[in-house]
């Protein structure tokens, strides 16, 4: 399973980073100390950056060593979740086939592929559930200590992991065997709350900005809910199994089973459910496949859990043929050779050769669709270095040459429109080249904005060649003696 899954995901590794891994390159571009403010920008916790930043003074920064550590995590969540299948079934096909979907999967192989945290949160959320069950039933110290530290790790490879940590005691509570274990969980419980508090300054600054996410998450975005859709379709052959043997009379489920299966169950649908609530209500917008990616890794644990509830090993198998048909069907990667759609290297060596070519350094003005660099127009700009983080998809990894020296960042809202910094420090008589994050109609709008709130500088709009996917650049040629 490894090697297959390895062998899926290999093609994505030489992909573009897109704005998101960008942001993880910018945060580890330079010293350690300025991990953590930098983080904090993105609205992330720094752990997952420390330990990228470590493993690139080894190696360098490369899109492949930024990516690595992903690659690994992922691979290790494929054969985690056979060797769990396997455990539970006592059967190698049934393992086999809920590995393979597991190394199939579109998400799977997206956030194996991808310089973020999400497999790293994947791998420690099965282990969490894991070690969540042991306690629940059998009161170990062992497994009630490595819950906590489990989970205060997933909560600072991601704030929004405390989602699934608190559906994962709601679980225990609701499957606990007897009072003590309860007793034992709220223990565990205060102690996994005091190593939350001291980020709780931090946290309320990011529900502060909440407001931000409601711009791209929605309660009724159909690519969420066609993601769930196709990933509870998987359940089906199962679950259909499952009802029909169990009105037939033909299971032999142990209380073992019974309770472990409702046990997965809520560990996968409370945290969709309240997402979906607080999305919809307004009050945090979590309705979000990154954000609920733990839930989504554990439901196929809890298809190795209703292999259990089958009264056959052959019927058990079908189900899982009929799961590989639906997740070819509606779970593969819709395109082999790219999953993101943004094409930085092309841009930024394009610029960087006009630049070159250039007798006199044009400004660089980047529109890279950040939301967090509405912070540019507000009293706060000069708080952190929002300007920068408004350029950091050509301040790491890919970069432009140092003779462009004077860059400025635009924002998410009204993109084009000039920032005060903008106004400040830029001069009539200079060339302009503009990057934007988009299509080709989007890049037209951001330049045609720009030039429209310059009207004495009168600036003719040009597209050069080459073009990229999901990244363009304009040149903005002011013509002087219209002034």
């Amino acid at each position: 399973m490894a090697v297959a899954a390895l062998l899926l995901r290999l093609p994505f590794l030489g992909e573009s980073l897109w704005a998101d891994e960008l942001h993880t390159a910018w945060v580890v571009a330079d010293d350690a100390q300025t991990i953590p403010l930098r983080a904090a920008m993105g609205n992330q916790s720094p752990l997952y950056f420390f330990g990228v930043w470590t493993w690139l003074q080894a190696v360098g920064m490369h899109q492949w060593s930024l990516r690595l550590p992903s690659l690994i995590a992922g691979i290790f969540a494929v054969g985690l979740v056979t060797a769990v299948s396997h455990r539970w079934s006592k059967d190698a096909w049934i393992a086999l086939g809920i590995g393979l979907l597991a190394a199939m999967d579109n998400d799977w192989i997206f956030f194996a592929t991808e310089a973020r945290t999400y497999t790293l949160v994947q791998w420690v959320a099965i282990l969490q559930v894991l070690l969540a069950w042991d306690a629940s039933q059998n009161d170990r110290t062992s497994a009630w200590i490595g819950l906590v530290a489990l989970s205060l790790t997933n909560f600072y490879l991601h704030y929004t992991t405390i989602l699934f940590t608190t559906c994962v005691g709601i679980a225990i509570l609701i499957c606990a065997s007897d009072r003590t274990i309860r007793k034992h969980f709220a223990l565990a419980s205060i102690g996994l709350l005091l190593g939350i508090g001291i980020s709780v300054p931090h946290l309320m600054t990011i529900f502060e900005r909440r407001s931000n996410w409601a711009q791209f998450i929605s309660a009724t975005s159909s690519n969420e809910w066609y993601r769930w859709e196709t990933v509870f379709a998987m359940l089906l052959p199962a679950g259909i199994a499952s009802v029909i043997a169990w009105f037939r009379h033909e299971t032999n489920i142990t209380s073992i089973d019974r309770r472990r299966f409702v046990f997965l169950i809520l560990v996968v649908l409370l945290p969709i459910t309240i997402a979906w609530l607080t999305t919809a209500t307004g009050v945090a917008a979590l309705f979000f496949g990154r954000y609920l990616f733990s839930a989504e890794t554990c439901v196929l644990i809890l298809l190795a859990s209703m292999m259990t509830l089958l009264p056959g090993r052959w019927i058990g198998r079908a189900a899982i043929v009929l799961a590989l048909l639906i997740c070819c069907v509606y779970r593969l990667p819709t395109q082999w050779q790219t999953m993101r759609g943004e094409e930085w290297p092309t841009i930024v060596n394009a610029v960087s050769q006009n630049i070159e070519a250039m007798d006199t350094p044009p400004e660089i003005v980047i529109a890279a669709g950040l939301i967090e660099t509405d912070f540019l127009r507000t009293k706060h700009a000069n708080e952190a270095p929002w300007d920068d983080y408004a350029r950091l998809p050509i301040e790491s990894i890919y970069h432009l040459p140092e003779a462009a020296k004077k860059r400025f960042g635009l924002t998410y809202t009204n993109s084009g429109e000039p920032t005060p910094r903008y106004l400040e420090e830029s001069t009539p008589e200079s060339v302009v080249i503009m990057i934007v994050r988009g299509n080709k109609a989007k890049a037209n709008q951001v330049a045609t904005r720009f030039r429209d709130a310059l009207p004495d500088r009168h600036y003719q709009i040009k597209t050069p060649k080459p073009q990229a996917s999901g990244v363009q650049w304009r040149i903005l040629v002011p013509h002087l003696g219209d002034n």
